[in-house]
This record gives structure tokens, sequence and C-alpha cells, in this order.
């Protein structure tokens, strides 16, 4: 089960292979929020995403249990995280991702060394239930991208405990949401040590697994597909990791396409980094009249960088009404 001994555990192996990753006060978000605010900067991290940290400790730990080859399924980035964890472990890994996958990802994940396996599907939730059924025909051992204790602890339990060093004034914390592999492990880490502590929980309109777990009493665990450039917040949430987000007070913040291109736009102009859709859900909700007023400090973490640079100059080339 997850836990604080997990998740030491998880940061005491990524703290010699990762990136420290650093954090930034945004002014303007700052004079918005009217408290300080930090950007944890997960996009500059290996592989481009915060996923390695998760992919490579729940890889290790089967590893170490004499797992010599396993499958996954992932809307990227988790897939690159999961092949550098192989090549650096020396197991094979079968990932398999949606139709719609991201054409960086995909030629990041090959380029590692992985055998990557494509869908007929669009959407995750789909892609997954066929990825499990292969995965139970070839025998192979799933890790899944979020629904995971080792994925927790890594994803979200060792930034916790980053941040918690970096920002140790910070009250209110801000992220975006996909199956939780990063807020269910961040959320557990954060209100062990800060029990008033804030959390704002990003989803996509169309795409609100959690609010509709909470609401529902009971994981929605499959959502249909949706076109986005927010591939990591398209789905359903994990049957785990809403167990463990459910007895925490969570505020919700739900983004529109709209508002997650220009976020993307934002974070290039203002902070003059390239950042992928779903990593500027906290960004775009920042800028919602209707965002939480923040109890103090506030950090918004950024996910991930990793976006075609056709699909990147698209968005960068919009012109806002």
């Amino acid at each position: 089960m997850l836990s604080e001994r997990l998740i030491d555990r998880a940061a005491s192996f990524l703290e010699p292979r990762v990136r420290r990753t650093p954090v930034e006060l945004s002014p303007d978000l700052s004079e918005r929020l009217g408290v300080p605010v930090w950007l944890k900067l997960e996009n500059l991290q290996i592989t481009g995403s915060f996923k390695i940290r998760g992919a490579w400790f729940a890889c290790a730990e089967l590893e170490r249990e004499g797992v010599r080859e396993l499958a996954t399924c992932s809307a990227g980035n988790h897939g690159e995280g999961v092949a550098w964890a192989a090549r650096d472990l020396g197991i094979r890994a079968t990932i398999f991702v949606p139709k719609s996958v991201d054409a960086a990802k995909l030629e990041a994940m090959r380029a590692l060394g992985a055998n990557v396996e494509t869908s007929a599907f669009d959407g995750y939730d789909d892609t997954e239930r066929w990825a499990l059924g292969e995965t139970d025909r070839r025998g192979l051992p799933f890790l899944s991208a979020y629904d995971d204790d080792r994925v927790m602890a890594g994803n979200g339990g060792s930034v916790a405990l980053e941040i918690a060093g970096q920002v140790p004034d910070a009250t209110t914390f801000v992220m975006p949401v996909g199956g939780g592999g990063h807020s269910a492990g961040f959320v557990f880490a954060t209100a062990a040590r800060l029990p008033e502590a804030q959390f704002v929980l990003c989803q996509h309109e169309h795409s609100p697994a959690l609010a509709q777990s909470l609401e529902r009493g009971e994981a929605v665990t499959e959502l249909p597909g949706i076109e986005t450039l927010a591939s990591g917040l398209e789905g359903g949430l994990g049957a785990r990791t809403f167990e463990v987000l459910r007895p925490h007070a969570l505020g919700f913040a739900l983004v529109s396409e709209a508002e997650i291109r220009g976020a993307m736009r934002w974070m290039a102009a203002r902070h003059q980094y390239l950042i992928e859709g779903s990593a500027a859900a906290g960004i775009a909700a920042c800028f919602q009249k209707g965002f939480p007023t923040p109890k103090g400090p506030t950090v918004v973490f950024i996910s991930g960088r990793n976006i075609a640079l056709e699909t990147l100059r698209g968005v960068l080339c919009e012109h806002e009404s």
C-alpha cells in the first residue's frame, strides 16, 4: 500500500537518478492571485516529464522481484519513462499507445529501444482495455501508468518531498489530474506533513473523472475518448488513486481546450518555456474567474514538455479572440 515509508524509498532511489527540478517565481500569477506563486518545472525533467519518476522506481522494484519483461499502456510520457527505465535496467518493455499518441512521444519511446504497439483507438481507456487483453494473452506483467502504489510514490510522493524543501511555506498546490498517479501520491505525502494544505486539482472539462468519482462515491475508471492536446488528462481515474484521494478536501478546476492552448502560449511568452497541453492545465485554472482564493504561497505543477513541433507551432501561431 501507499505509505510514507514507500515514498521515502522511492525518493531515495530517485535522488541520484533524476533531476531535482527547479521552482521559479511567476510575477504575473503572483500579482493575479495575491500570493507568491511558484512553478515546479518538471518540464525540465529527464525525458521531459515527471513520469520518469514513477516509471523508473516501479520498474526497478519489479526487476528486483525477478521481472525481466513487462508491458504498460501510455498516452506517451509514462511510456517514455518505462522505456528509459527498461534500457537502464536491462529488461524488455512493450508499450501500448493510443492511435492519437503525440508523434514526438512515439518517436522518443522507440528511440529508447522499447517495443511500441499502436492501438486502433484514439482514446486511452479503449487502448488500455485492448492492452490488458494483449498482456494477458502474452503472459506479461502489466504496469499501470497511474493505478499502482509504486508509481504514486515516485510520481507524486517524491515531487511533494522536493517541493517541501524548495518552498517550505507553500500551502496551496495546483496540479493537473488524469488517472491520478501524481495527484494521489502528492496529496498523500503533503497532507501527512501539512494537514491544512489546499489542493486544486485541474481536469479537462470533457473528461472530469475525479469530479464524477467523488460525486458518485466510486471511481469512474473509464470515460469516452476526447480529442485534446492534453492527452494525459483524458480518460478515467484509477480505482486505487481514488481511494487515496477521496478522504481529503479537494478543490477543482475544469479547464477548456481553448484555455489550455492559451496557457501554453502564456507560458512561452511570460516564462519562455514550451510545454505540452496537460502541463498547461494548472496555469489555465489560475486565470479562471472562479479560481479558489489561495490560503498562502502557491505552487503550480508543470508536468511536461513533450509535444510534436508541428502541433506546438499551430498553438503558438493561433490568435486569441
